[in-house]
């Protein structure tokens, strides 16, 4: 006995805190906000909003996938920008991935590249098929414009190199170069790029083609998040990874990397919640005027 109170009944308690604890950090999702600012921005994009998601690995957020659905629409973006994962290669399956679309594309046009799993899965031609379908714009090492009035901006997407390594990681760097220049070419040297990839360890790469922003995701923001360390492993990183949220600045270029929504291999997300990013385009002359 402890004070009067049995082991059990302070077992049971621990549990049920335990279960809690872990619904709520797999399931609450959380919004990150960034501005990104520059002097290539054309004024008719001032105040673009871009929301990103990324690695859903066809998780379900509610009945026809609701609580995700409303947090996007209550954001009103341009734009959904879909970084990779939306299915997962261990439990293929993918309603949940297409419900959350139809119910997306009737908010914004989507742009989507894939990720690994999509490929690991075998299933991305039929999936990619059916993407197509629903009306999002895959890009697969493409670039397309987006206009307002006379001016535009260039959004850019590749494939997970996976998708032709052909399980040969030392394949990865040739081919994502060879992906960017292929999907860059056509675009105007000073116009504003985005870069829509999966994998957020090769910015040394998309910093090279002078990419103004680039959205990634994979490293599922470390899995485990703990104070002053940030996350503890990521995919193609290993250990303590250098990229695994948030913004990072190498030359001109800048990467936000979205901690994604689902899990995979680790089934559990630690101080760590589901993530929506909510990223505003900013004209940095407009800025300097006011």
């Amino acid at each position: 006995m402890l004070g009067g109170i049995g082991i059990k009944p302070i077992i049971i308690v621990v549990i049920l805190l335990l279960i809690g604890f872990s619904y709520f950090q797999n399931n609450s999702i959380v919004i990150s906000r960034y501005r990104i600012k520059s002097n290539k921005l054309p004024r008719a994009f001032e105040g673009y909003k871009i929301v990103q998601l990324s690695d859903l690995h066809n998780k379900g957020f509610g009945k026809g996938q609701r609580r995700l659905v409303n947090i996007v629409g209550a954001e009103r973006p341009d734009i959904i920008a879909f970084t990779g994962d939306i299915i997962d290669s261990r439990r293929f399956g993918y309603a949940n991935s297409i419900e959350l679309i139809r119910q997306l594309i009737k908010i914004a046009p989507i742009y989507y590249v894939t990720g690994n799993h999509e490929w690991a899965s075998g299933y991305a031609p039929k999936l990619l098929k059916r993407l197509n379908d629903e009306g999002v714009e895959v890009l697969n090492d493409v670039h397309r414009d987006i206009s307002i009035d006379r001016d535009k901006i260039y959004i850019l997407g590749i494939d997970d190199p996976s998708s032709k390594n052909q399980g040969i990681r030392e394949r990865e760097n040739p081919i994502v170069r060879a992906a960017i220049q292929e999907a860059i070419d056509g675009v105007p040297k000073y116009g504003f790029k985005i870069l829509l990839s999966h994998r957020p360890e090769k910015l040394p790469i998309y910093s090279i083609f002078d990419i103004d922003l680039i959205l990634s995701g994979h490293a599922h923001g470390g899995q485990v998040r703990l104070p002053l360390i940030g996350g503890l492993f990521a995919p193609n990183q290993g250990i303590l990874p250098k990229y695994s949220e948030g913004q990072h600045k190498l030359g001109d270029s800048t990467m936000v990397v979205s901690r994604g929504l689902g899990n995979s291999i680790a089934p559990q997300r630690i101080f760590n919640r589901p993530e929506v990013v909510v990223i505003e385009l900013l004209n940095e002359r407009a800025e300097e005027v006011n």
